[in-house]
């Protein structure tokens, strides 16, 4: 695990599972510098908080 600092939303979060994932295929072709390309993904993401 990474460390991480911060008090916020997700500062007590110690793993993350990524579940249930489907897109996110990179697209055909080449690469054009300074271009972006959206592609449709989604998942279930659980956060598991350290204990205290």
């Amino acid at each position: 695990m990474d460390s991480h600092s911060g008090a916020g939303m997700l500062g007590n979060v110690a793993y993350i599972n990524r579940l249930l994932t489907s897109g996110g295929v990179a697209p055909a072709g080449a690469c054009t510098d300074g271009e972006t390309t959206a592609v449709p993904y989604g998942a279930v993401y659980v956060l598991w908080a350290a204990k205290r």
